[in-house]
């Protein structure tokens, strides 16, 4: 009786010990973030903005990534965020969105000036890429607030 009662003990401990802990911040496979969607009509205004375009496929890429894996975008995103300021069209020289689009450069700037290629701590990282993302979530509700 013994015997039977310590192999039931082991047996529920065994499978207690063995809990399910994919949800726990520590090991999210994917940044949760959402980037507001561009409204039809701004979006044909920003059909030829090739360095917004550029950007927006890297915030994309990184949202379905962790934030460790995140860090191989640096480059990009930095030469990304230069081209969307370099080529921005004409009619979007706007004040209010000028103003956005320096904050998603500062925000990738200290994003690549903070962080070190070899980071190991995902917070570090996760903290920097959700301040790009929610720059970038401004951005386009900006255009879809002014446009």
């Amino acid at each position: 009786m013994k015997w039977h009662l310590l192999q039931i003990v082991v047996l529920t401990s065994l499978f207690l010990s063995c809990k399910n802990t994919l949800d726990t911040p520590s090991s999210k496979m994917a940044l949760q973030a959402h980037v507001e969607q561009l409204n039809p009509d701004v979006e044909e205004l920003v059909k030829n903005w090739d360095g917004y375009w550029a950007l927006e496929r890297n915030i994309a890429m990184i949202e379905n990534t962790n934030p460790l894996n995140a860090i191989e975008f640096m480059d990009k995103l930095a030469n990304n965020c230069n081209a969307m300021i370099m080529q921005m069209p004409q009619e979007l020289k706007r004040p209010e969105i000028k103003e956005q689009v320096k904050r998603v450069d500062t925000r990738i700037n200290e994003f690549y000036s903070e962080v070190n290629r070899s980071e190991i701590r995902e917070g570090v990282v996760e903290n920097h890429i959700e301040t790009i993302i929610n720059a970038f979530d401004t951005l386009n509700k900006k255009l879809n607030r002014v446009l």
